[in-house]
């Protein structure tokens, strides 16, 4: 236990240099994390192998992590079972739990095509917290998806985040998540996305409030089928509105 957490703080503090440091050099930005050329994201297809750096002889490193990622990622891209992968995902993403937490915890960074695919993995494995963190990050900073994503970092986030709670809720109570889908909203309300994307996380606001407060819940339903008028939860606005009569 003593060993992992030393190690943990290494490669968060390890995170936390490389993203400053990607800021500080384009350089570095580019060949580490990948380039921008016009709105095109130039993705990374060979793995990634740094020197070690500072003294850093440590295999655990984050002079490694990428390389370590690239291996990962390639692995799952062979597996054709969504459940399969997402298991393994499962298994991979604790190890990148401390470099994900320093990384974010600079504040300001390059692009990192790495960091955002691991939004995705945490949206997989409903990770929402950490998802929502990397978010939020990705967007202050500018950060766009790599290949083979088509839309951006914004609507990639909220489709996927409101598809996942929206499939959960099945058998599951989402009213735990309340906070969260709000936080998700309040922080991409300024990025353009479809409106059938932000009606699906307005629908599943309303879902995790209909009990608690069914007020808001009301609100969120109304403001989701103003954006899409097929998000499916006018039933469950007529519900509520009979139920307040």
């Amino acid at each position: 236990m003593k060993t992992n957490s030393l190690r943990n703080h290494f490669v968060r503090t390890q995170a936390a240099k490389k993203a400053a440091a990607a800021t500080a050099d384009p350089r570095l930005s580019a060949q580490v994390l990948g380039r921008r050329t016009g709105t095109t994201m130039v993705s990374q297809s060979t793995p990634i192998s740094d020197a070690p750096s500072d003294g850093d002889t440590n295999p655990d490193a984050s002079s490694n992590i990428e390389l370590k990622f690239w291996n990962d990622d390639q692995h799952l891209s062979n597996i054709q079972s969504i459940n399969h992968k997402t298991e393994l995902k499962k298994e991979f993403l604790p190890f990148y739990m401390p470099w994900i937490e320093g990384t974010i915890a600079e504040g300001v960074g390059g692009q990192d095509d790495m960091l955002v695919k691991l939004m995705v993995w945490c949206l997989d494995t409903h990770e929402f917290k950490t998802a929502i963190d990397i978010a939020e990050y990705a967007l202050l900073n500018d950060f766009v998806m790599p290949e083979p994503f088509t839309r951006d970092v914004a609507t990639v986030f909220v489709e996927q985040l409101a598809d996942e709670l929206l499939t959960l809720e099945k058998d599951n109570d989402v009213s735990v998540y309340a906070d969260l889908i709000q936080r998700a909203i309040d922080s991409t309300t300024a990025q353009d996305m479809p409106d059938q994307v932000r009606a699906k996380l307005y629908r599943v606001l309303g879902d995790s409030l209909k009990d608690a407060k069914p007020d808001d819940a009301i609100h969120a339903y109304k403001t989701a089928i103003k954006l899409d008028d097929k998000v499916g939860c006018k039933k469950d606005l007529t519900q509520l509105e009979k139920a307040g009569e």
